[in-house]
């Protein structure tokens, strides 16, 4: 009876192994046909309907997958990325890979080949994603063309590639969520607005009023939600931000 019981568990093991080597094999061909590929990884279909793996090429240190497939997750639950479905890591980190779902359904990229960044309206939705982020702790950078798609019905930004991205707090959060609301004001047509914040941001900051030029930095990026609608200069809904904000007086400490 033992005897069998360890030629069954033999044989299972052999099963296991024989899956595992068709899957590698699948995931092979797939990656000889990859949906994208960059300096550091490449991106191609799962195994797994309706999912795709990204891949590192290498152990770069600064290409810390477990890390950047945790602030990913963060972003998908806010609705922003692609939710995460599983990750892999492997000896020395070469050929890491996450597992994540294929948004290619509903989303498009925007541009032609080169790299590209998002512009008027695609630029405020991006920074008004990349505030939400700031607020929740995460710096995400490298927002172009290539790691920003749109939803095809609704133009609603979805965030990709989380490779240069980091946690950030106290004054680097506050520095940053100045920087990214100021940054969509400058898309909104109002850029004189973001250079009032941001000014007063880092008068703060430079004083040690971390608190405060954070809830100055919050404010700001309050009235940049509120822009929904951008035509070229400025529609009639940036202005009435501009008028009710005046943010020089609303949020000067001065």
């Amino acid at each position: 009876m033992v005897r069998l019981a360890g030629r069954v568990a033999e044989a299972g093991g052999l099963i296991e192994a024989f899956k595992d080597q068709l899957r590698e094999q699948t995931l092979a061909s797939n990656r000889s046909n990859p949906i994208g590929a960059g300096a550091y990884g490449v991106v191609y279909q799962s195994d797994v309907p309706g999912n795709v793996m990204k891949q590192t090429y290498n152990a770069d240190i600064n290409n810390d997958l477990v890390k950047e497939a945790d602030l990913q997750a963060v972003a998908a639950d806010m609705g922003i990325a692609p939710r995460v479905t599983g990750i892999e890591t492997f000896p020395v980190g070469i050929g890491n890979r996450i597992e994540m779902g294929d948004i290619r359904e509903n989303f498009e990229r925007r541009g032609d080949d080169t790299l590209t960044f998002p512009t008027g309206m695609d630029a405020v939705r991006v920074n008004q994603q990349l505030g939400q982020l700031a607020l929740k702790g995460i710096r995400l950078e490298d927002r172009h063309s290539g790691n920003v798609v749109y939803n095809k019905m609704t133009g609603r930004p979805m965030q990709l590639d989380f490779g240069i991205a980091g946690k950030i707090e106290g004054s680097e959060q506050a520095a940053w969520l100045s920087h990214v609301t100021a940054e969509g004001f400058e898309a909104a047509g109002i850029p004189e607005v973001g250079g009032i914040l941001r000014a007063t941001v880092m008068d703060l900051l430079e004083g040690g009023d971390v608190k405060d030029a954070m809830d100055v930095a919050k404010q700001g990026f309050s009235r940049l939600q509120k822009i929904r609608r951008v035509h070229n200069p400025v529609d009639q809904l940036v202005d009435k931000v501009k008028k009710e904000s005046d943010l020089f007086d609303v949020i000067s400490p001065y």
